[in-house]
């Protein structure tokens, strides 16, 4: 089985992928994908999908959506479902290595890793592998119920770090060129990550546009005054003027 929240949620097996067509049957799947392997009680099951409105027999109409969900996963491979029924709720069992998110996490961590011990090519590759299994938002901006909303959260802030980390490599291993294009459109994506702003003007920089790595630090400036009320930190205003002296040999990731 594959289960797949980083972008739409889908799951595979033998016979292709799927996708729940129910919305409260999608809830239902990133509920028990968010607590895999853990049982979720009907109780809070019903809090999670249906808030302070329940319907007027929410175990039966649980019941209903869990058998269409069991149905789901039974048709996405051959093996039993691994929707498991308990006297308090429900689990769902994920395997190592069966849901992106955690495939996710582990290529991360490999690469700050590799990052750490400064084998920055081989970092390079890995944070490529974990960024491109993103497909889109988490849960494909499913953000139905408090508790998927804080784990969407929490994947996107480390799809970020993983990007920053994986942009600070690509300017280690001397590929500020290639990553021009795609740091122009992260800088515009994320106002306060002036991690993005100071690589971007790095990159150009190397790239001898000089000229153009000057206009990222004015622009930024001028969205985070008119929209945040706020100057650039210190670290991109001391960039900022490395740049303008002409220091190109000291900046430097």
């Amino acid at each position: 089985m594959n289960y797949e929240i980083l972008g739409q949620i889908q799951v595979s097996g033998a016979p292709g992928v799927c996708a729940p067509r129910a919305r409260k049957v999608e809830t239902l799947l990133a509920i028990l994908l968010t607590k895999a392997n853990q049982v979720v009680t009907t109780e809070q099951l019903v809090v999670e999908i249906w808030g302070d409105k329940p319907p007027t027999r929410a175990s039966d109409t649980l019941y209903v959506h869990v058998s269409q969900l069991r149905k789901l996963l039974r048709g996405s491979t051959k093996c039993e479902s691994q929707l498991i029924t308990s006297p308090r709720g429900y689990s769902l069992i994920v395997a190592p290595d069966e849901l992106d998110a955690d495939r996710f996490s582990r290529l991360y961590q490999q690469g700050r890793d590799l990052h750490r011990d400064r084998s920055y090519g081989q970092a390079a590759e890995v944070l490529r592998q974990a960024i491109a299994l993103w497909r889109g938002p988490a849960f494909g901006g499913l953000i139905d119920t408090p508790l998927i909303q804080t784990h969407a959260m929490l994947l996107e802030d480390s799809r970020l770090e993983c990007m920053e980390l994986l942009m600070e490599t690509e300017l280690l291993i001397g590929r500020h060129r290639e990553i021009v294009g795609t740091l122009t459109a992260l800088t515009k994506q994320h106002l306060l990550r002036e991690t993005f702003c100071e690589y971007l003007m790095t990159a150009l920089l190397r790239c001898n546009r000089r000229a153009e790595a000057v206009e990222v630090f004015a622009a930024a400036r001028r969205r985070m005054i008119q929209q945040l009320g706020i100057e650039p930190g210190r670290s991109m205003q001391d960039l900022h003027q490395r740049i303008l002296l002409g220091e190109r040999s000291e900046v430097a990731v």
